[in-house]
């Protein structure tokens, strides 16, 4: 129900993604000398920065001070290493030294009244594809006889057993788009779509063990710094109990008037680096917990559910349900 649906034609689709070249990247090699002429940055980061632009490096003391805060000038790229961009140092303030990893940021262009503009920086799209795979078909048989006993609460037998199929197939598609691995088997004609998981590679922590504030907001925190903000939370409830504990002083808690008794559970998270809404899902393992934007994902639907009535064997009816559809996910 969280996903939004669209139709698609093919058992293989593709769609487009793309990610902004925010200028912020973080140092691949450390700068030893105050006389470097070049800096390279992390893989595929080049692009981020152009001829003319300026950019200042954080470190770990801060940048507050003349020492360690410095201008640098990007005065090209280099012809033979890649993501490596040929600098002047020591534009203004004063020229020093920095760590891997220390964050460069650009700082805008330092060029002359009236010049060009610099080449085009641009990053190809991302093309991506999934593949829809079939749930069922899921076969129902029952004897006439079954079908004709009185059962109470149950109207039609046979329509009760239906549905309650219909629940397994349902079970199976929710747990798919959260968990599944995109494969295929073209000699067999056999696919499986990827899930949720399979497209999450980055900001994804896999030693904590606790889905608490302190963690969340270390999480929220990484995509973030990336350029990007989940607003969901896929997780389990069993996960959820340190975020409903009432006893932790430590945050503040809204308490929305309700008429049933008991507690009223977390619905929402704020953060510093945004505001998530938990999303309850008992099929999600309970070590897993998932963040994400809702127009990220949808379902690509190649066939709505299909319950079809097949020949009767013998003195038995039989029907059949099956479905076909995958995730798409930028």
């Amino acid at each position: 129900q969280v996903l939004p649906t669209l139709p698609v034609d093919e058992t293989s689709f593709k769609w487009m993604d793309e990610e902004r070249l925010t200028p912020r990247s973080t140092l691949a090699a450390n700068i030893a000398t105050t006389a470097h002429t070049e800096i390279v940055v992390a893989s595929g980061d080049q692009s981020k920065f152009s001829t003319g632009d300026l950019v200042t490096i954080e470190t770990a003391g801060g940048g507050g001070t003349a020492a360690k805060h410095e201008t640098i000038l990007v005065t090209g790229y280099s012809a033979t290493t890649a993501d490596t961009l040929l600098v002047t140092k020591g534009i203004a303030g004063t020229s020093t030294t920095y760590a891997t990893s220390a964050v460069v940021v650009g700082i805008g262009s330092y060029l002359a009244e009236g010049s060009d503009p610099e080449n085009a920086r641009v990053i190809d799209r991302n093309e991506r594809s999934n593949y829809t795979q079939i749930f069922g078909p899921y076969k129902m048989t029952m004897s006439r006889t079954e079908m004709g006993r009185r059962k109470f609460g149950v109207a039609n037998e046979f329509t009760h057993q239906l549905n309650r199929q219909i629940v397994d197939m349902t079970q199976h598609r929710d747990q798919a788009m959260l968990l599944g691995r995109k494969d295929e088997d073209t000699s067999a004609k056999k696919r499986a779509t990827g899930g949720i998981v399979e497209w999450i590679t980055t900001n994804h922590n896999s030693t904590l063990t606790q889905l608490n504030t302190t963690n969340l907001s270390t999480m929220m925190q990484s995509c973030y710094d990336a350029g990007g903000t989940p607003d969901l939370i896929t997780a389990n409830p069993k996960a959820l109990t340190d975020l409903n504990e009432l006893n932790d002083t430590s945050r503040t808690r809204v308490t929305f008037e309700d008429v049933r008794r008991g507690r009223t559970p977390v619905r929402f998270v704020e953060t510093e680096f945004g505001t998530v809404t938990i999303v309850r899902n008992r099929w999600c393992p309970t070590y897993l917990a998932v963040g994400w934007c809702r127009e990220q994902a949808s379902r690509r639907v190649f066939d709505p559910l299909i319950m079809k009535r097949l020949a009767v064997t013998g003195d038995s009816e039989n029907a059949m349900i099956v479905c076909e559809e995958g995730l798409e996910f930028k």
